[in-house]
């Protein structure tokens, strides 16, 4: 029954890959506010990645993660994309002082980018949205610069039962309770990954350089164009 529900769920997030307003502001009231330590994790990686160049993230939602990275590397020119037309007016609300970071309306599985034209993909939560995500994962080979990476990060509720003690102690029991609700819901679980996930990523140009591991409360998967 609850794999039942589950997949049902996830059809619904897929079926819906634009967050409707109602859920966008329900997310800037709570979730961004819960995922901006996880998230900030993230942009401190990124951070001492790169240094210059072009970032894209993928699903950028409220924008801050895409924020966080461009507050640490100025001479980055970061592009926030998302499909929720409330998503982005947050987003840039929150961007209105920050020079080296915009955010747009825009489709994953469409990217309006040239060929080789991206230095860094990153995606945090998104890829139980996709649709289509064969061709997300095709469109960010296309777009990256020959050599370069992309970072795709989605939930997994398997992650937060390592080191429970001191996720529990770093986070607070509460915010560790709801973060396993999320990434239970908004994500998969690691057999999923190693299974599902990777028959996706299999039908891609990425076949042959890509790598998962489990990161603190996410799958990371990490894509090489090779």
């Amino acid at each position: 029954m609850v794999k039942l529900n589950m997949n049902f769920i996830r059809d619904l997030q897929r079926r819906f890959e634009a967050i409707p307003t109602f859920s966008a502001l329900l997310y800037n009231a709570l979730a961004r506010r819960i995922l901006a330590k996880p998230e900030t994790k993230i942009a401190e990686d990124i951070a001492k990645k790169i240094k210059k160049g072009t970032v894209l993230d993928l699903g950028s939602g409220t924008g801050y993660l895409s924020i966080e990275i461009a507050k640490r590397v100025p001479n980055l020119q970061v592009y926030g994309i998302d499909l929720s037309v409330k998503m982005v007016e947050i987003a840039k609300s929150y961007a209105r002082n920050i020079r080296n970071v915009k955010f747009f309306l825009g489709n994953a599985a469409k990217l309006p980018f040239g060929e080789e034209s991206i230095d860094f993909i990153v995606s945090t939560g998104s890829l139980h949205h996709w649709r289509k995500p064969v061709k997300v994962f095709n469109e960010c080979y296309r777009v990256l610069k020959e050599g370069k990476e992309a970072w795709i990060y989605d939930g997994c509720p398997d992650a937060l039962k390592i080191a429970i003690k001191e996720k529990r102690k770093e986070y607070g029991l509460l915010s560790y309770v709801i973060l396993t609700k999320i990434t239970g819901v908004h994500g998969f679980t690691k057999e999923e990954y190693r299974n599902k996930i990777k028959d996706i990523l299999e039908q891609t140009r990425f076949r042959k350089s890509y790598q998962m591991e489990l990161l603190d409360i996410w799958m990371k998967i990490k894509l090489v164009k090779a």
